[in-house]
C-alpha cells in the first residue's frame, strides 16, 4: 500500500509569492513579470514587446503607496450631513479603471433631512477578488477556468505549492499557522477530495502554459518551431 502524500500548512501567506508575479501586459498581452524588491519596497514592470513600463513604491507588504495602477479603483469618502449633522453620508464606488476625470466631490442625499451635501472622495487601488497582481493591478498570466471555479497562481513556486497541497491525501496544519495562511484562504472547492483530479489537471495546464510562454520569444524568429510548440501545448491540454 502506497504511503499517503502529506502536506503541512506552516502558516505562510500569499505575500511569500509576491516578489515575482507572472502577468500579461495590459497593452499588448505579452507575457511579463512584476518584480518587487523587499529591501527597497520598489516594484517594477517592463514589457519586452511594446515597451510599456510601470513602477510603484509599496509599503506594508502588498499595499501600494504611490505609483502606477492598472486595475480597478475605488472612490471613497464620508462626512456628516452638512445640514442636520446627525447622519453620516458615504461614497464607496468601484470603477473598472482609473476614470479620465476622477471626481473630487460627490453629492449625496441625506436620508434623514433629504438634502444634498458634497462628500469629498479619494481614489484608491481596489484589490478585490479579481485575479490581478497586487502591486500594479496587472492581469495575471497563470489563469485556468474549471467547472468549479477560476484557478490562478502568481508564479512557478506558488503553482508548485498548490499542486503539492491538492495532491496530498493527508493534510496537516501547524498550531502556529492560524487562519490567515494562503492555504486556509483557498476556496472550498479546491480543498474537496472529489475535485482533486480536475484541479490537478488544471494546474498541469498552467505549468505547460508557463513553459510555452517562456519558450515563445526565443522561437519567434522560427515560425515552424513556434507552430510545433503550440500544437504540443494544445495536445497536453486535450
Amino acid at each position: 500500500m502506497d504511503a499517503p502524500l502529506r502536506h503541512t500548512d506552516d502558516g505562510h501567506g500569499l505575500w511569500r509569492y509576491a516578489g515575482l508575479i507572472e502577468v500579461r501586459c495590459p497593452r499588448c498581452a505579452r507575457a511579463g513579470q512584476v518584480r518587487a524588491r523587499r529591501d527597497s519596497h520598489e516594484v517594477r514592470f517592463a514589457c519586452a514587446g511594446c515597451g510599456l513600463r510601470a513602477a510603484t513604491m509599496s509599503c506594508c507588504g502588498l499595499h501600494a503607496a504611490q505609483g502606477d495602477w492598472f486595475g480597478p479603483v475605488r472612490a471613497y469618502g464620508r462626512r456628516p450631513c452638512g445640514y442636520c449633522g446627525h447622519q453620516w453620508l458615504g461614497v464607496n464606488r468601484v470603477y473598472p479603471g482609473r476614470p479620465a476625470h476622477a471626481p473630487q466631490r460627490v453629492n449625496v442625499r441625506c436620508p434623514a433631512c433629504k438634502r444634498d451635501s458634497e462628500v469629498e472622495v479619494r481614489m484608491h487601488p481596489h484589490r478585490g477578488a479579481e485575479p490581478r497582481d497586487p502591486h500594479l493591478g496587472l492581469p495575471l498570466r497563470l489563469l485556468e477556468p474549471t467547472r468549479h471555479g477560476l484557478l490562478w497562481a502568481y508564479n512557478a513556486e506558488h503553482l508548485d505549492e498548490l499542486q503539492r497541497y491538492v495532491a496530498a491525501t493527508q493534510r496537516e496544519r501547524l498550531r502556529s499557522a492560524g487562519n490567515a495562511s494562503m492555504i486556509s484562504r483557498l476556496p472550498a472547492w479546491m480543498k474537496l477530495a472529489r475535485h482533486r483530479a480536475t484541479v490537478l489537471k488544471a494546474l498541469q495546464r498552467l505549468q505547460a502554459r508557463l513553459v510555452e510562454d517562456d519558450d515563445a520569444p526565443a522561437l519567434a524568429a522560427q515560425p515552424g518551431q513556434a507552430r510545433d510548440l503550440s500544437r504540443a501545448a494544445r495536445r497536453r491540454r486535450g
